[in-house]
């Protein structure tokens, strides 16, 4: 644990006069992370998967945009939108003993799931030897939005847009760290690691 430490802070401490990204730089970046946590979760947090047949559906992976401006050298302040979606299909068959004979009973579940995240994000960019290296360390904090639906047999029987984890988590946090190449003065591609939000991140960046 001392050693990936040690790693971490040494990012840090380049030496160097170098930097990807400067005061006035204005950065828009597209995005998508992994893994979708809210999807591979639904059999340990949905009652209707508790047993059964689950079969995940197309769902969105944590994904957004985020704005962000360089107030000085070394910090950028902004904005960013995640949202992601988790969809899936529980099939459960049963038998029961009716009127002297066993009879089997089958339900089909449709679960599908939203959040969205918008926060306030501050980054700390560090100096690197590569002028067109940008490493940095955020904190974000914002909202947190979630939405349900559940069908049975194609019957909606279940909808929430301020379900208990919208009461219980209202706000969402972030904190991460990553860096970006630019390999044009307009366009850098880049990778990010967090908790909060999805834990692998990688980015297309416009400089304007």
């Amino acid at each position: 644990m001392k050693i990936i430490l040690f790693l971490f802070l040494s990012l840090f401490c380049f030496a160097g006069q170098a930097q990807g990204v400067f005061r006035g730089s204005v950065l828009l970046n597209a995005y998508v992370g992994f893994p979708n946590i809210m999807k591979l979760s639904i059999p340990n947090t949905e009652n209707y998967a508790d047993y059964g047949t689950v079969t995940y559906k197309a769902s969105l992976p944590p994904s957004g945009l985020r704005f962000m401006y360089m107030a000085t050298d070394r910090l950028s302040i902004g904005f960013d939108l995640i949202y992601s979606t988790a969809n899936a299909s529980v099939y459960q068959s049963d038998t029961a003993f009716f009127n002297g004979q066993w009879q089997i009973t089958t339900n089909n579940y449709l679960i599908e799931k939203k959040q969205f995240r918008p926060q306030f994000r501050l980054d700390m960019h560090q100096y690197a030897l590569d002028p067109n290296l940008d490493m940095y360390a955020g904190l974000a904090v914002g909202g947190n939005i979630r939405s349900k639906k559940v069908y049975q047999n194609d019957s909606l029987i279940y909808t929430s847009g301020n379900d208990i984890l919208n009461l219980l988590l209202p706000i969402s946090i972030r904190a991460c760290f990553g860096l970006r190449y630019f390999f044009d003065y307009n366009f850098a591609i880049g990778g990010e690691v967090g908790l909060g939000g999805p834990i692998l991140q990688g980015s297309l960046t416009y400089r304007f």
